[in-house]
Order: structure tokens, then sequence, then C-alpha cells
């Protein structure tokens, strides 16, 4: 799926921002908290969102609704990230980037379901950050057993360093906010809500349309735009725990 035009356009005009250049403005935002340099990281990491949104839903018809996501992810990255833990700012944001637009995923698809599992959590939000001492280019482990070329880290993702405490902290704490706030969405529902929470979007195997219809002695059809306000309610619901914009659910 291709992105916007207006806004790969807006991409292709924006200049690289160097690593060093990152590093001093990242370092220099620390500790003055100047607007003018937080915009600076934002811009400049533009590009990684892309990148990451389409390693992870690039089939999808929502691309830019990904982008738009993990542009969210991307400036609570920069306002929370501490140059003095030894994390370059790409490595730690991608972390962030992914994590937003897994949410959403979460929240807007079957994927919600993997919420109930203690593996479907893990498989969801394992492995996602780089070491803080490699490059998200340098390249990673082969394709196809040992045979294929080898892909960069940014493809991957993966964490080869993944016990380190401040990583472990925050994949843990992110993950525990989602469950408690996908744990808490079912009692604001009224009982058909809740059933269609309960049968369509948290079990692993969703009931059919008719299954649910018939409990509930409406139409298939009446379930499938209940469950589309069902999954609206639930990104709101998700986004106000997490303590996201509107925005970024709308």
């Amino acid at each position: 799926m291709n992105l916007d035009d207006s806004y790969a356009r807006s991409l292709d005009r924006l200049p690289t921002m160097p690593a060093a250049e990152q590093a001093e403005v990242a370092a220099r935002y620390a500790r003055t908290r100047d607007p003018r340099d937080a915009d600076r990281l934002v811009l400049g990491n533009l590009r990684l969102v892309v990148k990451i949104a389409r390693a992870l839903g690039g089939h999808r018809a929502d691309l830019m609704d990904l982008v738009q996501e993990g542009n969210a992810g991307l400036t609570h990255a920069v306002k929370l990230f501490d140059p003095g833990r030894g994390v370059k700012l790409t490595t730690y944001a991608a972390w962030w980037i992914r994590a937003t637009i897994m949410r959403h995923l979460m929240t807007t698809s079957r994927m919600v379901s993997f919420a109930s599992t203690r593996e479907g959590r893990r498989r969801f939000f394992d492995r996602t950050l780089p070491g803080p001492d490699r490059s998200l280019e340098a390249r990673g482990p082969r394709d196809d057993g040992g045979s294929g070329p080898r892909r960069a880290l940014l493809d991957v993702l993966a964490d080869d360093e993944d016990n380190r405490p401040d990583v472990r902290y925050e994949e843990r704490e992110y993950r525990a906010r989602v469950q408690r706030a996908v744990d808490g969405f079912g009692p604001t529902l009224d009982k058909r809500g809740r059933g269609i929470f309960e049968m369509r979007l948290v079990r692993d195997e969703p009931a059919h349309l008719a299954t649910v219809g018939r409990r509930f002695a409406i139409s298939g059809e009446r379930v499938r735009q209940l469950e589309a306000r069902v999954r609206t309610d639930l990104r709101r619901h998700v986004a106000g725990a997490l303590g996201e914009p509107e925005r970024a659910v709308a």
C-alpha cells in the first residue's frame, strides 16, 4: 500500500538528519526542553516511522493510519528520551513507534485477542528494541535459515540485549497498561455490547455473526454494525487510558 501522495512528497522534501547532529540536538533538548529542537527530532525521524509502519502492516489499506499512530509514538519517545541512558534516539524511538502501532493493531483487529493470553502478549511485544551499541542500519541475521541476504536491524527490530533492565521495564509497563485498559473496557459496555466484545473481539476464535445475532435476537448485519461501534469505543478507551490524544483514535 502506498502512502498518501501529499505526505510522501512532504517526506521527500525533508532533509536527512546526520546521526551526529541528531545526538547533539537530542542532548540539547534534554537540557533545555526547547520545542523547536523537539520538532527537529520528530521531523528527522518521520521516515523511520514509515519504514516501521510498512514492515508491520504494509499490506493494510489503512497504512496512513499506522503512520499517524507511529508519529504519535515518535513524539512521545522524543519527550521521554534521556541521552544519559546510552541508547540512541532512533533506537529508543523505534520501540515506541512499534509499540504504538501495535497498540493500534490490537484495538482495531482480531489481534486484540492477543491481549488475553500470555503467549499472545509475548509474541506481540517481545524482541522489539535493538541494543544501544548497534545501528539500525547494521546487518542482522540472514533470512532463509542462513542462506538468504542479511537484513538491516531496522527491518527485524530484534534485540540481542532484551534482558537489559531499561528495555524490560519499558516493555513490561507498556504491556501492563494496555492489558489494564482492555480489561477495564468490558464493564463500560451495556449487556449487548459486552457480549459482542467478549464473543467477537477477545476470543481466539471469534463467534460467527449469526451466532451472536441469535443470542441477542438481531441480524448478523446488525451485529457487524454494533461491533464496529465497539471497536471505535475500545480504541478511544485504550488511548485515553494510555494518555494519548483523541486525534490518535479519530
